[in-house]
């Protein structure tokens, strides 16, 4: 890096913008990261309809249903459970009596050993009982989960007092994005599989209360935004901004890393002499900035070489966010509703095993059953015609969204190749699927 190169940088208008939008942010959990148990305890305030955040039982309806869609093929109690609970029979019912308990001691393994389950989620007016398990993907196992249901149907079910609710099993992963079929289909069927993205209803709910004046909702807003792959415009724009700076500066980005390696005790007199040290300084003082700047290297890095392999895209079908991007083929604006993305790829950066050298990522097929247009295209048909080619389409049909893992852990590269090789696959049906009679 020479003077010239930092000082562009320095200078650049977008990188003032950067420093400022970040002061201005309201989200604390862009400072706070939060653990599982943390993660827990926030989940059970956000479902009490009784807490300050204005939502009353809204966010139990969107969790209810939520499990209602991750629940097909489920059986046992969640099949009986959901035959009974619809989402029709779920958003005309009030859940104003629930509550949510923490961490409820369990016996396992024959009453030998303590366990506990994270939530669950009692309805004394309804009469409903839900499990919820709030697990990273190392901790869960199929031997682990039908012991917790032994149990809670041993000890809490089987009570007389309890005799008459529905009973039914559900498994949160923040992280089940990256779980492949054999991995979830090791898991078994007693319980649904869940991630975080059930909570974009509540953020943007809660969004709207914000802009009403109700600033009650702010804390369950950023809680929401924060677990989700949802942004909020400001927050899009920060990560749109990024990454500009990251590609129009790359020699100042690796000084950075560079210089994040010393701390400032092992500083010396020379580390502050010169354009470097300048840089260093700099780095001290915005300490965030330069943070994010420096972490977003895995996907920022692959928007020109994705341009590249697809230079006929239009720039309107490819998205982009602090850790993923989505691109969808441009028939497909054919046989979606407005402002809807039906089909579409999603490269998705794995943080748990990337590193700023070596990025992974995870390549995926979605298809969103509600965003196709019906005066335009039949949604039923147009998978049965897509089903030869990618058999997983096949799989849990009832599902709104459907995410088929294409890629596993590849790098950028890699994951640039799939991505296009798969747009090219599905234009192509797209187009023969338009032609047809």
């Amino acid at each position: 890096m020479d003077a010239h190169e930092l000082y562009s940088f320095l200078r650049d208008p977008q990188l003032l913008e950067l420093i400022e939008l970040n002061k201005i942010s309201n989200n604390i959990f862009d400072i706070i990261k939060l653990g599982e148990n943390q993660n827990s305890s926030m989940l059970a305030w956000c479902m009490n309809p009784n807490e300050g955040h204005a939502q009353g039982d809204a966010v139990i309806r969107d969790f209810l249903e939520g499990a209602y869609a991750a629940s097909e093929g489920c059986t046992y109690d969640n099949k009986k459970f959901f035959a009974e609970w619809t989402p029709g029979r779920i958003r005309t019912t009030s859940f104003g009596a629930a509550f949510v308990t923490r961490e409820l001691s369990i016996k396992v393994d024959d009453g030998t050993a303590n366990g506990r389950l994270d939530l669950f989620l009692v309805d004394p007016q309804n009469k409903i009982l839900i499990a919820i398990e709030n697990k990273v993907k190392a901790s869960l196992s199929s031997a682990q989960l039908e012991k917790y249901v032994f149990a809670v149907k041993a000890q809490l079910s089987s009570r007389k007092v309890f005799s008459e609710y529905d009973l039914a099993f559900v498994v949160l992963d923040k992280d089940l994005e990256a779980y492949t079929e054999e991995q979830i289909g090791a898991l078994g069927k007693r319980w649904a599989l869940m991630d975080y993205q059930w909570l974009e209803l509540s953020a943007n709910r809660a969004r709207h209360n914000l802009t009403r004046g109700n600033q009650a909702a702010q804390m369950l807003a950023s809680y929401c935004q924060s677990v989700t792959s949802w942004e909020d415009p400001a927050r899009k724009e920060i990560a749109e901004i990024m990454a500009d700076l990251v590609l129009s500066h790359p020699t100042v980005i690796e000084c950075l890393r560079k210089l994040n390696n010393t701390a400032m005790d092992r500083w010396v007199s020379s580390a502050l002499e010169g354009h470097e040290g300048e840089l260093t300084l700099f780095l001290a003082q915005h300490k965030v900035v330069c943070q994010k700047l420096m972490s977003v290297k895995g996907v920022a890095s692959i928007l020109p070489k994705l341009k590249k392999a697809m230079p006929s895209m239009p720039a309107n079908c490819i998205h982009e966010g602090s850790y993923w991007f989505v691109i969808k083929p441009p028939s497909a604006q054919r046989i979606e509703r407005d402002d809807h993305w039906a089909i579409y790829i999603d490269l998705y950066r794995l943080n748990q095993i990337s590193t700023a050298k070596s990025p992974k990522f995870n390549v995926k097929l979605v298809w969103v059953k509600s965003a196709f247009d019906p005066s335009t295209c039949s949604e039923p048909a147009l998978r049965d015609f897509f089903e030869p080619e990618f058999k997983e389409l096949g799989k849990r049909v009832s599902s709104d969204r459907r995410r088929i893992l294409l890629a596993e852990h590849v790098t950028p590269a890699e994951a640039i190749t799939v991505a296009a090789e798969t747009i090219e696959r599905v234009e192509r049906r797209i187009k023969e699927f338009l032609k047809a009679p």
